[in-house]
C-alpha cells in the first residue's frame, strides 16, 4: 500500500495546481488559447477539456463512494487510454473557450466539495468497488493536481517553442 495521505495535504496539492494553471491560461489570448499544436492538434483549449472530461469522471467516481456503487462506465466500448481521448477531444473540439473553462471550474469545484464529505480512511483506501489498485487520494492525485502539472508543462514548453519561432 501506498503512503497515507492527509485530506488537508491533498486540498492543497489541488488548490496551488490549479492555480498555477490557471494562471497560466489567464495569462493567454483567446487566439493562443485555441491555436491548435500544444500537443499534436490540440490546443490549450483542448487540453484544458481533457482535463475536465478526467476530472468528472473522478467526481462521478468520487461520489459513487459512499454508496459503494460503482459508476458508469466511463468510455463504453474503448479500451485505450488513447481511444478515450480521441473520443472525448473529437466531442469537445468544437466547444468554446467560455464553455470549456466553465467545466472545468464546475470539476474542480464538485471535487473539492466530494473530497471534503470523504473521511481519512477512505481517501487512503481502494475505491469500494475494487478489490486492489490505487487508493483514492492517488486517483484523484492523477485526475488532478498530477494532470493539471502535466498539462501545464506541455503548455510551457508551446509557448516556449512558439516564441522562438
Amino acid at each position: 500500500m501506498s503512503e497515507h495521505m492527509q485530506k488537508k495535504d491533498l486540498q492543497e496539492h489541488i488548490q496551488q495546481s490549479y492555480g498555477q494553471l490557471m494562471e497560466l491560461v489567464s495569462s493567454l489570448s483567446e487566439e493562443q488559447a485555441t491555436t491548435p499544436g500544444v500537443n499534436g492538434a490540440w490546443s490549450v483549449k483542448d487540453n484544458l477539456a481533457h482535463l475536465a472530461v478526467w476530472q468528472n469522471y473522478l467526481l462521478a467516481s468520487l461520489r459513487a463512494i459512499p454508496t459503494g456503487q460503482k459508476p458508469d462506465a466511463f468510455a463504453p466500448g474503448l479500451e485505450t487510454e488513447d481511444e478515450i481521448n480521441e473520443h472525448f477531444y473529437q466531442q469537445n473540439k468544437d466547444r468554446s473557450l467560455k464553455e470549456v473553462l466553465a467545466n472545468l471550474q464546475e470539476g474542480y469545484q464538485g471535487v473539492l466539495g466530494a473530497l471534503e464529505g470523504l473521511s481519512e480512511q477512505s481517501l487512503n483506501e481502494p475505491f469500494p468497488w475494487r478489490e486492489q489498485g490505487n487508493v483514492v487520494w492517488e486517483s484523484i492525485a492523477g485526475d488532478t493536481y498530477e494532470h493539471y502539472e502535466e498539462h501545464r508543462a506541455n503548455v510551457l514548453h508551446w509557448l516556449a517553442s512558439t516564441s522562438t519561432n
